[in-house]
């Protein structure tokens, strides 16, 4: 059977002991009993009984589910080889965890307890995962969800698709809403405000970008949406800033967001907007998701769907010195300006044996001036001896444009990252730097994502909200990635955190210990206040105080989040 009692600590107080974040992971019950303020836990004897669980049931109309984890097939005495292998096979495949009501995409925020790759006789514990859901389809359901939580002091958590780098959409001990059934969505040729008049697109919280794309489609126009088709569109994303394809020409998501409904820790429906509780529709609006208030929908504008240039370029390593590989690489890195001066957006993976351009999106750019812009590029890999795959093609429409891209595996790998400013890259100093930097990260055996954009206030529109002000003046978000096997043990994964905390330091000091994206960066950075919310973070807290005044919402690296630490059994204690 499963368990509600982790059997080793979480992944979370393994990692942040490893960095130093916890002066002694491992409590005494003495200690545990002292602290003031703790999440009521599992086999706790204030933790409800089953018929309180069985009457709050009823009240959110039977939409109560007990988490059974996802690798539970896996173990005795539960153990069914068929739908074991069915989870192995598919663990690195986004939908088998999106319409899993507990389960996450990022196996870090996981733990090894009830893990399909562990062996069959290990116990099957729920460890890091929350230990109930609500099935949300009606705002009532989220609000006594929020009641019931508040009542008994059990942890609250809000999961959509479980797509998070951050470990935002689960917790141990905890009860979560569900609202990836949300799937309303409303087009107005007219949206009509003190703010905008123009086309906007309304969708409720379980939208997904590929469903977002395919509506303002039908319509003839573009979203400012994510890359990642799976990602859900009102939850994170956006309210993290969310970038995109299309934000050297159109700034970030978070830029065009009209209107927000919200329900509130203390049991309201609100709305907010430019003129509408606007201190809560500016930290929505880019300052971070899952502490001001559980969004039911947001309303966005939409775009003219426009032509778009696609490029991509792959070579390898192979028959060629380090030197040269560089050296190409370093010839990639002087044309990426000139791209970006275009409105163009770029996304270049590499490691130490291959180099991949893909892809390079221009919208409203012809294909004869990235041609152009590229040929110098293209010369040197000539000139290099280099043998290269390229492709350059126009595509009528965003979604032709982005249609390839269609099954991210978000699982199997850690992240760092920091956003570079363009002022970087404007010297042969400050170039060369950055390429000293680069090598020495992919040298120490990290892969790398190298995205170049450009999302000014001037492209979003000079917009008033909290996305952070270092996106304004960003060229690059660089980040190092180090992969993981599905068989590792947790203390190979804190090996890995601890190194991801390393490779990031020179990133730090090339951006002069400036921003990072919240979505998409090292979950355990020491500086994350500064990197994840810049100069807005003081003015968030106050807004986070005021919107949820009993700290209800949680998560490490949200806005407050310092306010709780996770103890050795993975139980939430006020600081």
């Amino acid at each position: 059977m499963w368990f509600s009692t982790p059997s080793l600590p979480s992944t979370v107080q393994l990692l942040l002991h490893g960095l130093g974040l916890f002066t002694s992971p491992y409590a005494d019950q003495n200690e545990l009993d002292l602290r003031p303020q703790c999440r009521t836990f599992p086999g706790d004897e204030a933790w409800p009984p089953d018929d309180v669980w069985n009457a709050f049931n009823t009240s959110v109309d039977g939409r109560l589910i007990h988490t059974v984890p996802i690798g539970a097939h896996c173990h005795d005495p539960h153990y069914d080889h068929e739908k074991c292998e069915y989870v192995k096979k598919n663990w690195h495949a986004t939908d088998m965890h999106i319409t899993h009501p507990s389960s996450i995409i990022d196996a870090v925020f996981l733990n090894k307890s009830c893990d399909p790759f562990t062996p069959r006789d290990s116990p099957c514990y729920i460890g890091s995962y929350v230990q109930y859901t609500v099935n949300v389809s009606e705002p009532t359901h989220v609000m006594k969800t929020i009641e019931f939580a508040k009542k008994n002091n059990i942890r609250f958590v809000v999961k959509n698709t479980g797509h998070d780098y951050m470990g935002r959409s689960t917790g141990s001990g905890a009860i979560s809403v569900w609202m990836h059934h949300l799937k309303e969505m409303e087009w107005f040729d007219n949206y009509r405000s003190p703010a905008y008049d123009g086309p906007a697109l309304k969708v409720q919280a379980g939208v997904q970008g590929a469903e977002v794309n395919a509506e303002a489609t039908k319509h003839g126009h573009v979203i400012v949406a994510g890359e990642c088709p799976t990602v859900g569109f009102a939850g994170g994303y956006i309210q993290g800033g969310g970038h995109s394809v299309l934000s050297s020409l159109l700034g970030m998501a978070a830029d065009h967001t009209l209107a927000f409904e919200v329900i509130t820790t203390t049991g309201k429906f609100v709305t907010a907007s430019p003129t509408e509780n606007q201190d809560l529709y500016w930290a929505l609006s880019g300052g971070g998701g899952g502490t001001y208030g559980i969004v039911w929908s947001v309303t966005v504008k939409a775009h003219p769907d426009m032509p778009m240039t696609k490029a991509d370029l792959f070579f390898t390593s192979k028959g060629i010195s380090r030197d040269t590989y560089w050296k190409a690489i370093t010839a990639y890195q002087r044309i990426i300006p000139n791209i970006l001066d275009t409105g163009s957006f770029l996304d270049a993976t590499y490691d130490s044996e291959k180099f991949r351009m893909a892809p390079l999106i221009a919208p409203n750019v012809s294909v004869s001036t990235i041609s152009d812009i590229l040929s110098p590029w293209l010369a040197t890999l000539d000139s290099l001896g280099i043998s290269y795959n390229f492709t350059l093609a126009q595509h009528s429409k965003y979604v032709e444009t982005v249609a390839e891209y269609d099954n991210f595996d978000v699982n199997g790998y850690q992240l760092g990252g920091r956003l570079l400013p363009r002022s970087l890259f404007e010297t042969e100093r400050g170039l060369s730097d950055f390429m000293s930097a680069a090598r020495d990260i992919v040298d120490s055996g990290a892969y790398v994502w190298d995205i170049g954009l450009r999302p000014s206030r001037k492209a979003g529109g000079y917009p008033n909200n909290a996305v952070h002000p270092e996106w304004r003046n960003a060229e690059r978000m660089y980040n190092p990635v180090l992969f993981y096997r599905d068989t590792d043990s947790l203390e190979h994964l804190w090996y890995d955190q601890e190194l991801i905390s390393v490779l990031d330091e020179p990133l730090k000091k090339l951006s002069a210990g400036g921003g990072a994206y919240v979505n998409e960066a090292d979950p355990f950075a020491v500086d994350w206040k500064i990197a994840f919310y810049g100069a807005h973070y003081d003015q968030l807290l106050s807004v986070k105080d005021k919107w949820d005044p009993e700290h209800v919402l949680y998560a490490r690296i949200a806005v407050g989040g310092d306010r709780w630490e996770e103890i050795e059994d993975g139980r939430l204690c006020r600081v």
